[in-house]
């Protein structure tokens, strides 16, 4: 009987799951300015990209192969891609969904110990993991098919199918993810105690992640600059997009289907290639996800490190130190937060100052390449350096043990704030050095920008530290780790993003505008240097009198840190 798919149990762990985000939607669970920050993202890059390509389309469907026009064929190999993308996209999001809450969840505990069938709890995860991706679907859908409707005025087809693709496309991603998690788990495991290989990979592949963002970047800036990018689509791109969209499957017959094109092999196509993905997922599920069961309640497999002798650190302070460094380096989510997205920060200034220098100098004829590299140091080290802000945190109850220990409050704090400052040092050294390297500021301005940036950091992570000590929250997993941005992250990044706007961005447009009206305008380069000099300095005072302020009598009657 437990290897059927009981449906009353599945409603009762539905209706658990729906408990369970009410509690997290209750007073004082839910991060408001987190979630508010998010639509404001997700709403900002949908109208960016719904204007940018109805633009590209309209480029796209003049694009002429063998001399002849066919714009049919150019918008069927624009919507394969984008769903190709889409896809892939929607895949590896449910993929590591799946992992999580079928291989990592905490209630596995509970389950295996309860007349829970793996089948059951797979299908209850599945329709939970279904309606997340069924948001994705449903903005990224609406965004590439209402904006290639307007373009080139589709009827009523169209738009139902898009309607029914939306809720259909869930499923065909679900059903890859359900199939690639257990090899995502095993990698996962694989590189879990090798902290040093997974730095590497992550990294990799998250400056791979920026390098297509730049080429990204590129087509935006030659759209905006009104280029002529037609030359680029020559005959050898064409057919090679031509062949590739051949393989794109199951994309390839997802576009067929909304353009009325073979209706009949592409539907057959679809139905048969979600079937036996999910055919095969049930059958790898009922094999595998039992053994994790039983492992949970057992307890998880243990890794083995070689003994190493005991040393002296030198001092207490180092020993704090190094207990930020091993927290940090052997979890594998604070990597990727920490180290891995500041040591790609120089990437990130950089592919953004090389398409923003040439679109500002183009439009308006203004060389504010200072301004320009101010605004972007800022504005990353604000998202880079938000790992501060589970400074207190991130300790759990580890916390009240520091605090038992023979070591000053002042010590403890310090060892904070030198650790994240030696991590943004680094990034912001990088970032200057390759601002010098590839010219678009003076050695003497790169260094100048290296200081802004370091101090702008000191505030951030005196101010994030503090507000983290008063609005502390531990974790309820077993090793601490927080595994959900709470509301002090979000107030952290949208107080940094909105210091780099309001001072680097305000320089940057006075800048221009001062261009503009000023034929002598180039005389007035040093307003910059003194405004951003005073006001990050002031920010910084301000920002470490806040740290200090009363922060032994506190730190010694500290009994906070709520559960998240």
């Amino acid at each position: 009987m437990r290897d059927k798919i009981d449906f009353s149990l599945v409603g009762a762990l539905l209706r658990k799951q729906r408990q369970e985000r009410r509690y997290v939607f209750s007073k004082g669970h839910f991060d408001v300015l987190g979630f508010l920050l998010q639509i404001a993202l997700i709403a900002t890059f949908a109208a960016f990209f719904v204007v940018f390509f109805g633009r590209f389309i309209d480029i796209y469907l003049t694009i002429k192969t063998h001399s002849l026009p066919d714009a049919p064929q150019r918008l069927y190999e624009l919507l394969t891609i984008a769903y190709m993308l889409i896809i892939v996209f929607m895949t590896v999001s449910g993929m590591t969904a799946i992992t999580r809450e079928m291989f990592l969840a905490d209630d596995l505990k509970l389950f295996s110990a309860m007349p829970v069938g793996a089948k059951t709890l797979f299908v209850a995860k599945l329709i939970s993991i279904y309606r997340s991706q069924f948001v994705y679907s449903f903005v990224a859908l609406l965004a590439v098919n209402l904006t290639a409707a307007i373009a080139t005025g589709q009827g009523a087809w169209f738009y139902c199918m898009t309607v029914l693709m939306i809720f259909l496309l869930p499923v065909i991603t679900i059903a890859f993810a359900s199939i690639l998690a257990l090899p995502f788990y095993a990698i996962r495991r694989f590189l879990q105690s090798r902290f040093v290989l997974m730095f590497i990979v992550v990294t990799l592949l998250t400056a791979g992640a920026f390098v297509l963002y730049s080429f990204v970047l590129g087509a935006v800036k030659d759209l905006l600059l009104g280029d002529d990018i037609r030359y680029f689509f020559n005959e050898g791109v064409m057919n090679g997009i031509r062949t590739a969209c051949q393989y794109f499957f199951p994309a390839n017959w997802i576009a067929s289907f909304v353009l009325k094109h073979e209706l009949v092999w592409s539907i057959t196509g679809i139905v048969l290639v979600t079937a036996a993905c999910a055919v095969v997922a049930m059958l790898i599920i009922r094999s595998i996800l039992t053994r994790v069961l039983q492992a949970r309640i057992s307890g998880d497999e243990n890794f083995m490190y070689p003994e190493q002798d005991v040393t002296p650190l030198g001092s207490s302070f180092t020993a704090l130190l190094r207990k930020e460094f091993v927290q940090i380096f052997r979890t594998p989510s604070y990597m990727f937060s920490y180290f891995s997205i500041a040591v790609l920060m120089p990437l990130m200034v950089y592919f953004c100052i090389d398409v923003g220098s040439s679109l500002v100098k183009t439009l308006v004829g203004v060389n504010v390449d200072l301004e320009l590299a101010l605004f972007l140091t800022l504005l990353f080290s604000a998202l880079t350096n938000v790992f501060c802000a589970t400074n207190i945190s991130r300790e759990g109850p580890m916390f009240y043990s520091v605090k038992a220990l023979p070591v000053s409050c002042e010590r403890v704090f310090l060892s904070k704030i030198f650790f994240c400052m030696i991590v943004s040092i680094i990034s912001q050294v990088i970032s200057a050095v390759v601002l010098g390297a590839t010219g678009y500021v003076s050695w003497g301005v790169a260094a100048f920008i290296f200081a802004i940036g370091t101090v702008f950091s000191f505030a951030q992570i005196c101010f994030a530290t503090r507000y983290d000590f008063n609005h502390a929250r531990f974790s309820s997993e077993e090793d601490g780790e927080i595994k959900e941005s709470g509301s002090t992250v979000s107030t952290i990044i949208v107080l940094g993003m909105l210091f780099a706007f309001l001072i680097g961005g305000v320089v940057l447009i006075a800048r221009i505008l001062l261009a503009l009206r000023l034929d002598e305008a180039a005389s007035f380069g040093y307003l910059t240097y003194i405004i951003v000099s005073v006001i990050t300095v002031v920010v910084a005072v301000l920002s470490f009198v806040y740290l200090i302020a009363n922060i032994k009598k506190k730190y010694y009657e500290f009994s906070g840190g709520g559960l998240m």
